[in-house]
């Protein structure tokens, strides 16, 4: 068999080989089966047969293989609960409003993070031992996600010659803290360096 030329993907491959028409419908069909194939690979990923997940949920192992090929929109709450109970999973619905921008949807998910976060804290007060494992797991999270946003920052802002990279590295279980750990605190010490 002669090499040929390598694709990216199905969709790459389709396009080649395929009208527009009949492309547009293939992408069509892959976009309405994502849920299904995200089920899909987490069973996989679970290392379990359709047989051994119906087993775990007490169905047929041609219901869990409708479910797996399903169009999203034909799947129900209760398939999808089941399915996520055999995986030791929680299903989480989000809901937001159509067309919703980027920037709009990092400030959603921030302010679910400082709730999930304010949370933590408040269900360890009173409890010495709880409440400083909170505040190690809020300092550890300050930590991982300025260093994620140092990180998206630095693949946005242009390269000057001679640029010193900014690294910021510090144990989980650092005992030495900033006197001040505040937002505006933080950003100075870690984002203003002298040139």
């Amino acid at each position: 068999m002669a090499a040929g030329r390598t694709y990216s993907s199905v969709s790459e491959l389709y396009a080649k080989h395929a009208s527009a028409e009949e492309c547009d419908s293939f992408v069509k069909s892959l976009n309405s089966r994502k849920l299904a194939k995200t089920l899909f690979a987490l069973r996989s990923k679970a290392g379990l047969t359709q047989k051994e997940l119906a087993e775990k949920i007490g169905i047929t192992q041609s219901k869990v293989s409708k479910i797996e090929h399903a169009q999203d929109v034909t799947l129900t709450i209760g398939d999808i609960l089941q399915y996520c109970d055999a995986l030791d999973l929680q299903l989480h619905v989000g809901l937001m409003p159509d067309g919703m921008t980027l920037v709009n949807q990092v400030k959603f998910h921030w302010n679910e993070l400082q709730r999930h976060l304010e949370k933590i804290q408040e269900i360890s007060k009173g409890d010495v031992g709880m409440e400083k494992a909170a505040r190690d797991f809020t300092f550890e999270a300050a930590h991982n996600i300025t260093d994620g946003l140092l990180a998206t920052l630095g693949n946005v802002m242009p390269k000057q010659e001679n640029e010193e990279l900014l690294t910021v590295s510090a144990p989980s279980d650092s005992k030495e803290l900033p006197e001040d750990f505040s937002p505006a605190t933080l950003s100075k010490q870690l984002c203003h360096h002298e040139k």
